[in-house]
C-alpha cells in the first residue's frame, strides 16, 4: 500500500532536522575528494600502493581509472611507517619521498633524532637539503636544554599546523621520553615509548588528517624474543603505531650475490660499490587491496646509475609510453614486441636511450608529470659512467 504524503513529508522533515542537529560534526557522506599523492619514486612501489598489482604485468590502457597526469604514491593525510634492517635503505626512501614533495612544491620537514642526515644521499635521491625544516634535536637558541619524545609530539603538531606537509621523522626507535631521559643508567622502565606513542599517535593523525600533511615515521627492526616458531621480525613503537599507521613498508637488504651494483673504475677496471638491491614489501595498505609480492628497489651511495635503462623502463610503462600486450612491450617504431629484459637489451645495443629519455620528458612535460631523480641527473649530463658529458 502506498504510503500517504504526510507520512512521507514527516519522514524528510525528521531527516532534515537530524542533518540541522549534526552541523559541523558530521557530514551527510563518507566519500570525499581525491587526496594528493606523494611518490616513493619507484613506480613498481607507487602503483601497487595505489593498485594493489604488479605494474609489469597490467595493460595501463585498460586499467580502470588510470591516467599518467595523476601522480601515484602516498596520499597526504596519512601516517606512513617505514622499518627494515640497519643499511636496508629505508633513509634512502624517505629522501626520494621528501624530494619529490619539494618538487610538488609541498614544504617538508625532517626531525633527525639519530643524528644521520647524509647531504650527499638527499642529493642523489632529489632531495635539496637546503630547503628543509630540519632538527637535530637540539635547542640552538638554548643548546643545554634537553628535548623529549614528548617535546617532538607536540613539535610535529606545531610543524603541522605551520603549513609542513611531509614530516619525516628518522626515527622512532630513537625517541626518548622524559622519564628515560632523566633517569639513572642501572634503572630499567619497561614500555615508555609504546605507552607515550598511544596517547599521542591519535592526536598526530588527526592534525595530518585536518591540514593534509603526511608522516613518514623511519623504524628499525628488532627480533621479538618471545615469538620461538614464526616470523620473529618487530618494529619498536608497539601496537599503536602498527594500528594508526595506514602504509606499513618493510625494507631488507637483498641476499643474492647479484644485490650489489658496481661500476668499473676507469683508470684499473676494477668494480666500485656505488649501490645495492634491496626488496620492498607492503605488509600493511589501506588505499588498495593486498600485495604480497616484494618489490626491487635500487639504492644509491654514488651518483652513477649504471641500469638508467631499467628506470626509463618503468618510467615509460608509468606515461604509457610503452605499451604492453600479452606480456611483451613496444615501443614508437619498434618491429617486434619484447619482454622486459630482451626489450631493454634492444634499448642499449641500438643506443636509444636518449631517444626514450627525450619521449619520456616529451610526454612528462605535456601530462605534468615529476620524472625520477635518476632521469632529471641524467638529462643534465651524468652519464653512466659517473663522467660528465
Amino acid at each position: 500500500m502506498a504510503k500517504s504524503k504526510k507520512t512521507q513529508k514527516s519522514r524528510k522533515s525528521s531527516n532534515d532536522v537530524v542533518w540541522t542537529n549534526l552541523k559541523g560534526f558530521c557530514r551527510q557522506g563518507a566519500v570525499e575528494g581525491s587526496k594528493d599523492n606523494v611518490p616513493t619514486g619507484h613506480f613498481k612501489l607507487d602503483f601497487a600502493i595505489q593498485y594493489g598489482q604488479d605494474a609489469s604485468r597490467t595493460d595501463l590502457s585498460k586499467l580502470d581509472g588510470y591516467d599518467p597526469s595523476i601522480t601515484l604514491g602516498i596520499p597526504l593525510g596519512k601516517l606512513v611507517e617505514i622499518f627494515g634492517e640497519e643499511g636496508s635503505g629505508k633513509s634512502s626512501l624517505a629522501y626520494r619521498i621528501a624530494g619529490y614533495a619539494q618538487k610538488m612544491g609541498l614544504p617538508v620537514g625532517w626531525i633527525d633524532c639519530e643524528h644521520s642526515f647524509q647531504e650527499n644521499l638527499a642529493y642523489i635521491n632529489g632531495c635539496d637539503p637546503n630547503n628543509l625544516a630540519y632538527s637535530n634535536m637540539i635547542n640552538h637558541e638554548d643548546p643545554d636544554k634537553d628535548l623529549y619524545a614528548e617535546d617532538v609530539m607536540d613539535y610535529m603538531i606545531k610543524m603541522m599546523k605551520s603549513g609542513i606537509k611531509i614530516i619525516v621523522l628518522d626515527s622512532v626507535a630513537n625517541l626518548v621520553p622524559k622519564a628515560l631521559f632523566e633517569a639513572k643508567s642501572e634503572q630499567q622502565f619497561m614500555g615508555l615509548l609504546p605507552r607515550l606513542l598511544s596517547n599521542n599517535l591519535g592526536k598526530l593523525v588527526g592534525h595530518a588528517e585536518k591540514n593534509g600533511s603526511l608522516l613518514v615515521f623511519i623504524n628499525q627492526l628488532r627480533e621479538n624474543l618471545s615469538v620461538t616458531y614464526g616470523d620473529k621480525d618487530t618494529s619498536p613503537g608497539g601496537h599503536s603505531l602498527k594500528h594508526n599507521a595506514s602504509l606499513r613498508l618493510k625494507v631488507t637488504k637483498r641476499k643474492s650475490k647479484d644485490a650489489d651494483i658496481h661500476i668499473s673504475d676507469p683508470d684499473t677496471g676494477e668494480p666500485i660499490l656505488i649501490g645495492r638491491h634491496s626488496m620492498v614489501k607492503i605488509v600493511k595498505n589501506r588505499f588498495a587491496k593486498p600485495y604480497t609480492d616484494a618489490i626491487d628497489v635500487p639504492i644509491y651511495y654514488e651518483p652513477y646509475f649504471p641500469d638508467i635503462e631499467d628506470i626509463a623502463f618503468d618510467t615509460g610503462r608509468q606515461l604509457r609510453i610503452i605499451n604492453i600486450l600479452k606480456g611483451e612491450y613496444k615501443w614508437g617504431d619498434m618491429e617486434d614486441r619484447l619482454n622486459r629484459p630482451d626489450f631493454i637489451s634492444y634499448i642499449k645495443t641500438n643506443k636509444l636511450l636518449d631517444t626514450l629519455i627525450r619521449d619520456i620528458k616529451d610526454k612528462a612535460v605535456e601530462k605534468d608529470v615529476i620524472l625520477p631523480p635518476e632521469l632529471m641527473q641524467y638529462e643534465l649530463g651524468l652519464k653512466k659512467d659517473g663522467n660528465k658529458g
